[in-house]
């Protein structure tokens, strides 16, 4: 890590994670951390990676929602209102229409 600076920052879901360390496993092996958010990134993981991204199209289109909310609900994939709620900063308000395309999302990507 020294002399590595960050070019490019983003969010990204555990399905996302998952498959990069698992292609970087096949080119050479992994750090003990790297090892270790792979692992983790196996057994939490709810989604394909392509579920995961036609899921994150899917909630980018509701405006109110930035990336890294967008990344959470991937990441957890809410069956009740009040969990979903739990996932928005304090400035951010969701009316009930929306709230409710979400959780429509989430099941239908939970299957």
């Amino acid at each position: 890590m020294i002399g590595e600076k960050f070019i490019n920052q983003k969010p990204v879901s555990l399905a996302e994670v998952k498959q990069l360390l698992a292609d970087r496993k096949k080119e050479k092996d992994l750090t003990y951390e790297q090892d270790i958010t792979l692992k983790f990134a196996k057994k939490f993981s709810k989604l394909s990676l392509a579920n995961a991204k036609k899921l994150q199209a899917e909630l980018e289109k509701i405006e109110e929602l930035d990336s890294e909310t967008v990344t959470k609900i991937i990441d957890i994939l809410p069956e009740k209102k009040e969990k979903l709620q739990l996932l928005f900063i304090k400035e951010t308000v969701l009316n009930e229409v929306d709230l409710q395309k979400i959780l429509s999302l989430c099941k239908k990507y939970r299957k």
